[in-house]
């Protein structure tokens, strides 16, 4: 028997998401983005209080670009004015969309594993571990990787996050057009700040 949706720490459906894009050359709407971000912030909460780390990393990121947005908004209406009007004059919104991009990149890629394993396995350590490795982890040294992979241990099973029955087919379905529409933005971001020399690749 199904169980309520209820059961599911996550429900997709709720959330707005990034918006579509309509071609490569598209800019982002900055506003849209950051509450699309801030989304994702909440999905990580649903992981448990371990990884408060992550959680506070990736709000400081947020709160210096809706610092950086708040000081024009007119004048920054698209993420990429944003950053490119600020090209050596101050590389504190490119920074923190940097370290913003990333941690989105983990979390896209850790449910792109989910969504894409066909065994659907229950445990996630094996899905947020590639992630990381894909991700977050080059830039990390040591220390960092040590600490990140004592908290990576503890995600939630696949029914925890995503529910059962009716609640996971539900996510799933949902994570359908979520998912790419999360990528495209990465990617342009990812663009952008490697046409402008801004992929800052040291660790931390």
């Amino acid at each position: 028997m199904a169980t309520s949706e209820g059961s599911a720490r996550i429900q997709f459906k709720a959330l707005r998401g990034f918006p579509a894009i309509g071609d490569a050359s598209d800019k982002l709407e900055t506003q849209a983005f950051l509450a699309a971000s801030k989304e994702i912030v909440t999905v990580i909460e649903s992981f448990g209080k371990l990884f408060t780390p992550v959680i506070s990393d990736m709000n400081g990121n947020i709160n210096k670009l809706t610092k950086a947005y708040g000081a024009d908004v007119l004048k920054y209406q698209y993420l990429e004015d944003l950053i490119v009007l600020n090209v050596n004059v101050d590389d504190f919104a490119a920074n923190a969309l940097l370290w913003l991009k990333r941690g989105l990149q983990l979390i896209c890629t850790f449910f792109e594993n989910i969504y894409n394993d066909a065994q659907a396995k229950e445990a996630l350590k094996q899905h947020l571990q590639d992630a990381y490795e894909r991700t977050l982890k080059p830039y990390h040294g040591f220390i960092v990787q040590s600490t990140i992979k004592i908290i990576y241990s503890w995600v939630p099973t696949r029914s925890q996050l995503l529910g059962q029955g009716d609640a996971q087919a539900e996510n799933i379905e949902v994570l359908t057009t979520f998912l790419p529409r999360m990528r495209a933005h990465l990617d342009s971001i990812d663009a952008l700040l490697k046409a402008h020399n801004l992929d800052d690749a040291r660790k931390v």
